[in-house]
């Protein structure tokens, strides 16, 4: 509070259990109305990846090189410069105005970053993935580390403190949606959690990049505040890169293919489009993917590709819908054969956790075990969606 922050609506901090581990979470005892603002950090707090860059000076330009000539990474410089500064406040001590902040901060965290190889190797080859990905990013973040002289050795090969620098920064920064490009943290807004829907908004003064958290609805006293973190509907991605379960309405389908035409993802090859819904339904763009994948792949329906190509790009949906309906049964064996693949790949996957015998050495497996249950139950429901159309 001794550097400006402003509380509103009686805004506070509360803690509570999810697997046997405290949680946070931000309220306000009063409640409060759409349009009120119930947190104000000034300026000076936030932590700005461009401000950071321009900050070194061209002194971290060695280690942002490294970054930068990962394929694939280029879009993360801004992360890492928040990196190299939570790292550098950190070494600081009690001599970082971060400090209290620093210090309130999980070291425990159930991130991709954070699981140990049997947790790794407990997880279906999507989620896999997206965790390997992290832990990829983290890896060259300590490699980039090398070359920058304004860290301690001790600092550099300290594993731990490197992962939770790379927690800190990936669980609690944001891309600014004011046009500047930047990348930021705010201390204390970054205590509220995801919600959807949220209640919340963090927006910052162009200017004076002055930080507030504004009401997005009404609230009651207590009520949990919320902002987006976006993809709402890939509990996967939350997982990875957040470490917590996202019960979303809405999951990826886990189709997955390894080398995708470029028509294929023109047709809606993509996480956040194609879709099962929990109550069983599917999206569109999964029965396009699916329809369109087979297809392509069959020299003698190249033509049928094709109409279906320029009918998806044109908004011709009678012939879309037309040459759905020809190849429906095909389509939803295809599909119910994912479906059958999944539920029993992840039921495997649950025998071989329970089936550990020191459980307790291993405490993000209650988590994996309500993502492998929500995934299941999940494709259960489409499962029998899929069977009655096909009927």
């Amino acid at each position: 509070f001794s550097c400006g922050v402003e509380m509103g609506n009686g805004f506070y901090l509360a803690q509570t259990e999810i697997d046997g581990k405290e949680d946070w979470y931000s309220a306000t005892s009063e409640g409060g109305a759409e349009g009120e603002q119930v947190l104000y950090i000034p300026g000076g707090m936030i932590l700005s990846a461009a401000n950071i860059a321009a900050e070194f000076d061209g002194y971290a330009d060695a280690a942002v090189g490294i970054v930068e000539y990962e394929e694939g990474m280029q879009h993360l410089i801004p992360q890492f410069y928040l990196f190299l500064k939570v790292l550098m406040e950190y070494e600081q001590g009690v001599d970082s105005p971060y400090f209290a902040w620093l210090n309130s901060l999980p070291r425990q965290w159930n991130t991709a970053v954070s699981m140990d190889t049997f947790c790794m190797s407990c997880l279906p080859p999507y989620i896999r993935g997206l965790c390997q990905t992290e832990r990829d990013q983290c890896a060259t973040f300590k490699e980039a580390l090398q070359p920058f002289e304004y860290l301690s050795p001790d600092t550099k090969a300290n594993d731990s403190l490197l992962a939770f620098a790379y927690n800190v920064v990936f669980t609690r920064s944001f891309p600014t949606d004011d046009g500047s490009g930047d990348t930021r943290i705010a201390p204390m807004a970054d205590m509220l959690n995801h919600g959807y829907p949220d209640n919340a908004s963090l927006m910052y003064d162009p200017q004076s990049m002055d930080a507030y958290v504004i009401l997005k609805d009404n609230v009651e006293p207590g009520e949990p505040l919320t902002i987006s973190y976006g993809q709402p509907t890939n509990p996967s991605r939350f997982l990875a890169t957040y470490g917590f379960l996202n019960e979303a309405p809405a999951t990826y389908c886990k189709i997955l293919f390894t080398n995708p035409s470029q028509e294929l993802i023109d047709v809606g090859y993509s996480p956040e489009l194609m879709l099962f819904y929990t109550d069983g339904t599917v999206a569109q763009p999964v029965w396009d993917v699916l329809l369109y994948s087979r297809l392509e792949k069959r020299a003698e329906l190249s033509h049928v590709a094709q109409a279906f190509y320029q009918a998806h790009m044109t908004g011709d949906e009678d012939t879309k819908n037309a040459i759905h309906a020809q190849y429906q049964r095909d389509t939803c064996n295809a599909l119910l054969r994912h479906l059958n693949h999944i539920i029993i790949e992840i039921e495997d996957l649950k025998v071989k956790m329970y089936s550990i015998k020191d459980a307790s050495n291993h405490p993000r497996l209650p988590l994996l075990t309500r993502h492998h249950d929500m995934v299941i139950e999940t494709f259960k429901n489409v499962r029998e969606y899929v069977t009655n159309m096909n009927n």
